[in-house]
């Protein structure tokens, strides 16, 4: 049997503006209250206005470790937001710095002053007793 559907609270919304210049102390008492209890704020101002008493609120646990979770949350999402500008940057930064190579041309070195021999790295006998270490050599 299907479960009924749960009928959502109708509600109007209240809105008034709020100007920089003259409303600043007003603006400053706004960005004061954490977000999610702006709207408690608001109802719980109107009602002390009408002199009409609300039933105590439960109160709040304050966990320092859930504050540090969500702080940590809540960098996260703006790391993860930042990131695709931030690799953008960095791929124009390394497209913007790189030197193209001609086709057949080598790479620069890291320091053209050392001449480079053509002579191989090892002599004979050393390259002989390389072959024979690495026969005896067990992977």
């Amino acid at each position: 049997m299907p479960k009924k559907k749960k009928s959502k609270r109708a509600f109007k919304l209240i809105a008034f503006k709020a100007y920089y210049d003259s409303d600043q102390d007003i603006l400053d008492w706004w960005e004061g209250i954490e977000e999610g209890e702006r709207s408690d704020a608001m109802r719980d101002l109107i009602r002390d206005q009408l002199g009409v008493r609300r039933k105590p609120k439960v109160p709040i646990i304050d966990l320092p470790e859930l504050m540090e979770v969500r702080r940590d949350t809540l960098w996260i999402k703006d790391a993860l937001n930042d990131m695709p500008a931030y690799l953008e940057r960095v791929i124009q930064h390394v497209a913007n710095n790189v030197q193209p190579i001609a086709v057949g041309q080598n790479p620069p070195r890291a320091s053209p002053q050392v001449v480079v021999q053509d002579d191989p790295a090892l002599t004979d006998a050393e390259s002989e007793r390389r072959t024979r270490r690495m026969k005896r050599a067990t992977w």
